[in-house]
């Protein structure tokens, strides 16, 4: 006796999804999205969110939901488009004050919508306390930039820090800073610098923007509806301070 798989009881049919997405497979969201969308039967599984934790959890095991309002399939979503570049990958690491405060850049997330810089800050507290990570900065500058000028940048809307004394005379900041940027065709030929703090410290390049590096890290699926951008727009502005 032949049993379609539309009479079964949705128990089971819970049971072959978990299956589906359960095994350690690379293409468990491709996989999930095909069974799903055989039937129109099938496409309400596709909104519930026990899934979508599951697998957006098994890609960033770190993630939170920060609200209720927001859903796993868009943090899954912004997962699967997410790029990183390792901090040995950087054409610059360190953002530097002297050799007793330093900023070392251990790695960098892009999304489409944002940057997300880990940082690992150290002071010894010689000139005092270590500032205050979140007037760190990231900005688009021409390649000439000097190291030591402070650009008009873009500043975090998000961060998580711990503090930790490594010794009990040295400091260390751990924890990363979300910048609200959009890497586009537009930021070609320029660099993307980050720089600690408010004041005083060096610009570390990050990278360089053409089409290597997009290639490389497959940056164009991420890239937004290219849109004219002001010709006075603060993305380009390189003005020290």
């Amino acid at each position: 006796m032949e049993t379609s798989i539309l009479e079964l009881p949705n128990e089971l049919i819970e049971i072959i999804i978990f299956y589906i997405i359960g095994r350690p497979w690379k293409n468990d969201v491709h996989d999930f999205l095909s069974f799903t969308s055989t039937c129109r039967y099938f496409r309400r599984f596709i909104q519930d969110e026990r899934y979508w934790r599951i697998m957006t959890l098994r890609r960033d095991p770190t993630c939170e939901k920060t609200s209720e309002t927001i859903k796993w399939f868009e943090h899954c979503k912004q997962i699967y488009c997410q790029r990183t570049i390792s901090g040995d990958e950087l054409k610059q690491c360190i953002s530097r004050y002297n050799d007793n405060y330093f900023c070392t850049i251990e790695k960098i997330f892009i999304w489409p919508n944002k940057i997300r810089v880990y940082i690992d800050e150290h002071g010894d507290e010689s000139f005092g306390n270590i500032r205050d990570p979140t007037n760190s900065i990231i900005a688009l500058v021409d390649n000439n930039f000097p190291i030591y000028s402070r650009p008009i940048g873009i500043r975090t809307n998000h961060s998580k820090f711990s503090i930790a004394n490594e010794r009990s005379e040295h400091l260390v900041f751990l924890g990363y800073l979300d910048f609200p940027y959009s890497i586009s065709l537009n930021s070609i030929g320029k660099n993307l610098i980050f720089q600690y703090g408010i004041s005083g410290y060096t610009n570390a390049i990050l990278f360089h923007i053409d089409r290597t590096f997009i290639n490389k890290y497959n940056l164009v699926p991420l890239f937004r509806k290219l849109k004219k951008i002001p010709k006075h727009s603060v993305l380009f502005r390189t003005k020290s301070i």
